[in-house]
């Protein structure tokens, strides 16, 4: 029996009140949208860019979605960023039969050719729009990242520091390179140092950097 899934994808782990950001607000727009709870697959702290393939949550949904299922997205950037690995994974999944549906409005009014039949106008119509959405999606990333390094660029000028607070001490930090050194991994070190890898990894880059 065919099914309805949901996916959500954040690159931050929490952002309330911005459209796309706020894990919450994308579940609470999928469940509208007739999503069961249940079937709702999520990658909360993970950038557009990073490769399908290379999410625990999308592996997951990957696995459960079969022909005659319909995947229901907030927006066609949570999919991925990188337009190239965005269009492989929908083009995958239209090849197994699964249908993509995007709540964004803008988006709603074509991504219905993509449930067309293969071979038919309509269907290469929405795979048209859709690299040309995943395309954007990729433009809006650079932009961002080229304001951010600017943004930083022009705090670096003016002597502003940058970055939060160190959490850790110069010592400990010394620490946690001599055992990234030696070939501890990224959660050894932060099992050893009760944190996250992601935190450990920071501080390294941040030591580096210095």
């Amino acid at each position: 029996m065919a099914q309805i899934y949901g996916y959500i994808r954040t690159s931050r782990r929490l952002q309330e009140g911005v459209l796309g950001m706020d894990p919450a607000s994308q579940e609470l727009q999928l469940q509208r949208a007739g999503v069961p709870f249940n079937n709702i697959y999520r990658d909360v702290g993970v950038s557009g860019t990073t490769g399908t393939q290379e999410r625990r949550g999308w592996h997951r949904l990957n696995g459960r979605l079969a022909g005659g299922d319909t995947l229901v997205v907030v927006a066609i950037d949570r999919i991925g960023r990188r337009w190239p690995d965005t269009i492989r994974s929908i083009c995958h999944l239209r090849d197994r039969g699964v249908k993509v549906r995007s709540l964004a409005e803008a988006e709603a009014q074509w991504t219905r050719y993509l449930e067309a039949d293969e071979g038919s106008s309509e269907a290469f119509f929405g795979q048209v729009l859709t690299m040309f959405a995943a395309w954007v999606a990729d433009q809006e990333l650079e932009s961002v990242k080229r304001r951010t390094r600017e943004g930083l660029e022009r705090a670096r000028q003016k002597g502003k520091t940058l970055g939060p607070p160190r959490k850790f001490r110069p010592q400990q930090v010394e620490t946690m390179r001599r055992m990234r050194d030696s070939g501890a991994s990224l959660r050894r070190i932060a099992s050893d140092f009760e944190c996250s890898p992601n935190t450990v990894r920071r501080t390294l880059l941040r030591e580096r950097e210095s």
